[in-house]
């Protein structure tokens, strides 16, 4: 099994090619879900063979790493709200 610090390298290098994927389908009018989903599970995959992980596995753990940090930034920008704090300045 890959290590936590591992998954983590392969979680960011696979998002941002993603992301760089999604952005180019973009301008170039393709859909951009599909292919920076698709650019994603293959990166992270490729880098879980590179590694000596198992891909699917590895796929898998990455996304649900995503979703937590996603919905970490979520939960503390809504307990941040609750307490007043927002991420726009407020000329009051």
């Amino acid at each position: 099994m890959i290590e936590r610090s591992t998954l983590v390298f392969i979680t960011l290098i696979a998002t941002l090619v993603g992301a760089w994927a999604a952005w180019t389908a973009a301008k170039d009018g393709h859909d951009p879900v599909t292919v920076g989903s698709v650019v994603y599970g293959v990166v992270a995959g490729g880098l879980a063979k590179l590694f000596r992980g198992g891909a699917t596995v590895t796929v898998v753990r990455s996304l649900l790493l995503i979703v937590g940090g996603v919905l970490g930034f979520v939960a503390s920008l809504l307990l941040g709200r609750a307490a007043g704090i927002y991420l726009t300045p407020s000329t009051a």
